[in-house]
């Protein structure tokens, strides 16, 4: 076994069988490659896996562009840190800090009181090699 650390999630997918996702130093998803890749639950894991280049696709129409403000490691906002950048926060986020639980009877944990549900379309390499 290995730990590998990176920030390219296009090359996570092809070295992992399981992926962790931290934001500002605390894990906010953890689960197998395919679920995390295909059915991402927090909003930080949508908006990198939304991030990663699709030459099949012409300009950024799924890109998740994050606002707000981005906090420092050094003092972190309360409750979720990722509560400032994301688009579900509710005041909640500010109190409570989320634990990493399943959802749904699932084998995928998540940090989040407002988890996403759904697939999402990421680019693959099977959708690269058709073109």
């Amino acid at each position: 076994a290995f730990v590998f650390i990176a920030h390219d999630l296009a090359v996570i997918r092809h070295f992992c069988h399981r992926v962790a996702v931290m934001y500002l130093g605390k894990i906010v998803e953890i689960g197998d490659r395919d679920t995390i890749y295909t059915h991402p639950q927090h909003p930080y894991t949508r908006a990198l896996l939304s991030a990663i280049p699709d030459i099949t696709a012409l300009g950024p129409a799924g890109r998740i562009r994050l606002t707000g403000d981005v906090p420092t490691p050094l003092d972190p906002p309360s409750g979720c840190r990722f509560r400032t950048r994301c688009w579900k926060a509710t005041d909640r986020c500010a109190t409570e800090t989320p634990a990493l639980t399943t959802r749904d009877g699932g084998t995928q944990l998540t940090a989040c009181h407002h988890p996403e549900h759904g697939p999402i379309a990421v680019p693959t390499s099977e959708s690269v090699e058709k073109t």
